[in-house]
């Protein structure tokens, strides 16, 4: 004769050291992000291995598969994870300034190059060691430069002139912008930060007035 189980027999998995075990999963896995940026930032993706990688998080290779199926998988979140904390620090500081585009501009270079200068092995992997493995990173490379180039769109539609080009034109104008600032991080970074920030930002404050006179964006007529 079968009996029914007894659903008061069915507990759930035990806290440990008072987290549950999905807590824990979840701490192993931004272990081994933290460990992968660090990693991948200083000596390049194609030089660091699973090993090395669990051996900096303090973790087995078990937690490793536990939470990525390959290295690229993790080199990918590795990269979201950069990116994502560089545009939250931009817009924090151009959030106040949406209807004054000099400040605005000024306000986004001085976070970036600041960004970039405060945390030199997450800026090495988002700016240099990602051209190096665009095709490791598959459409994640691509779909953040775009973030990057929409960001920019957004910011200046609000503040455009009447002589504004057509949406494809401006465009192609933001992605030459984009580009731009992202090979000068990446000379600043080649070059250990030997040129002053102040001329960086001033510089780079320049070329942004005049794409945005040619627009006609209010503030720079």
């Amino acid at each position: 004769m079968t009996t029914q189980a007894d659903d008061s027999s069915i507990k759930p998995a035990r806290p440990y050291a008072g987290k549950s075990a999905q807590e824990r999963q979840n701490a192993r896995r931004l272990a081994l992000v933290d460990a992968a940026v660090r990693l991948f930032g200083e000596q390049g993706f194609s030089a660091v291995s699973i090993d090395m990688i669990c051996a900096e998080a303090a973790l087995t290779k078990r937690y490793f598969y536990e939470a990525f199926a390959s290295r690229e998988a993790l080199l990918t979140a590795a990269y979201e994870s950069v990116t994502r904390e560089y545009f939250q620090a931009i817009l924090v500081k151009m959030t106040p300034h949406m209807a004054d585009a000099p400040k605005l501009v000024r306000a986004g270079l001085k976070e970036t190059f600041g960004f970039v200068r405060r945390n030199p092995v997450k800026a090495r992997l988002m700016m240099v060691e990602a051209m190096n493995v665009r095709g490791q990173l598959g459409d994640m490379y691509g779909a953040r430069y775009d973030d990057f180039v929409e960001l920019l769109l957004q910011v200046t539609r609000p503040l455009l002139g009447r002589q504004a080009p057509s949406d494809k034109v401006f465009r192609v104008m933001a992605k030459a912008v984009v580009g731009a600032l992202i090979h000068l991080c990446q000379n600043w970074i080649a070059t250990d930060f030997a040129q002053p920030v102040d001329e960086l930002v001033e510089g780079t404050e320049r070329l942004f007035a005049g794409v945005g006179r040619e627009l006609g964006v209010r503030g720079y007529n």
